[in-house]
């Protein structure tokens, strides 16, 4: 099938286009190859129009699949952060008793709340990955000194870190509406919700006033999914020395695909607390009187409060949600 293509500009014509550091093989896994390399003309990248409506499509799809289980886990992971801030009048006692709450007060179309706009921003997301992100990886990993094996990893990193970050300025705003979105929890069933849609939220006063708040919790994200990385790769390189071959058989293939998604499994409870802690700052950062000074009195609270417990609060939802992705990306649908 041809592809349409867009030419895009994305640096200086004196170096080649292929980056030979591990940052670019983590990108073409984000991007799954959808765009080539220059022809002709050094640094010209085509973006492939129709692999990005494809991947806007497939991404779209799986994550409404996955959206109900998304709105759960929000809302039990800061249910405590919801009653401090008298949105919620009792707490639940397990994901099941979350569901039937929201199906009773809110009605069964409540569970895609904030989808909507996650599916929307799906297309921009996509496009300044090819357009932004991999320039500024580029960029950061070609000023380092690559003298050595050591020189190598620590560009990796930083230009991993560097491209995170390039990213989230577009994704993480988006990202924070639909959160907003799903944590908004009627009190009964005449109750209003506070921001009726996405420009509701981002018409709110404290974030009119100061727009930085839009990325309250940012640093954590990126410290997260930099140390889930970090996790995954370490275990999943032991795991590996541990598992057989594959030699033909069925049982070693499965011994394997069982290996990385228990190490997934592991990983994504590791981080879990970050991730919990980063949305509860989101939630408290639209209150001045419960706003927290910073992430660490937020995890203070949490621990005088709550004890450990309390950091692995929607931690069931967040395993079952990543054995669905996992599920929905072996049949071809990308989360």
């Amino acid at each position: 099938m041809s592809a349409t293509t867009t030419r895009v500009k994305s640096g200086s014509s004196a170096a080649p286009l292929v980056m030979s550091s591990p940052s670019e093989t983590t990108m073409e896994t984000k991007t799954n190859a959808g765009f080539n390399g220059a022809r002709g003309s050094s640094y010209n990248t085509y973006i492939s129009i129709d692999y990005i409506q494809r991947m806007c499509l497939l991404i779209g799809t799986s994550r409404t699949l996955l959206a109900p289980l998304d709105r759960v886990k929000f809302i039990m992971q800061t249910q405590k952060e919801l009653i401090r801030h008298g949105t919620l009048a009792r707490e639940f006692h397990s994901a099941w008793d979350c569901a039937r709450y929201l199906s009773v007060i809110e009605g069964n179309r409540s569970f895609w709340r904030g989808n909507l706009i996650q599916v929307v921003s799906i297309c921009p997301i996509i496009i300044s990955q090819l357009i932004i992100t991999i320039p500024v990886e580029r960029y950061i990993f070609e000023s380092f000194p690559l003298h050595s094996a050591l020189c190598c990893t620590a560009a990796s990193y930083a230009a991993l870190l560097g491209g995170s970050f390039a990213t989230c300025l577009i994704s993480y705003p988006l990202d924070f509406a639909r959160f907003r979105l799903a944590v908004d929890v009627k009190f009964d069933k005449d109750a209003a919700y506070a921001f009726k849609h996405s420009l509701a939220f981002f018409s709110h006063p404290v974030l009119s006033e100061f727009t930085p708040y839009l990325y309250r919790g940012l640093t954590l994200f990126v410290l997260a999914n930099f140390l889930y990385r970090c996790v995954y790769n370490v275990l999943i390189g032991v795991m590996m020395t541990c598992v057989p071959p594959e030699d033909g058989r069925w049982w070693p293939i499965f011994a394997q695909t069982t290996a990385g998604i228990g190490v997934a499994g592991v990983a994504t409870v590791c981080l879990h607390p970050i991730d919990l802690v980063r949305h509860r700052l989101m939630i408290a950062v639209t209150s001045e009187r419960l706003r927290y000074a910073s992430a660490m009195s937020c995890v203070r609270r949490i621990a005088k409060k709550e004890g450990l417990r309390g950091f692995y609060r929607g931690s069931v939802v967040t395993l079952v949600k990543m054995l669905a992705a996992t599920g929905l990306t072996i049949v071809g649908l990308p989360f």
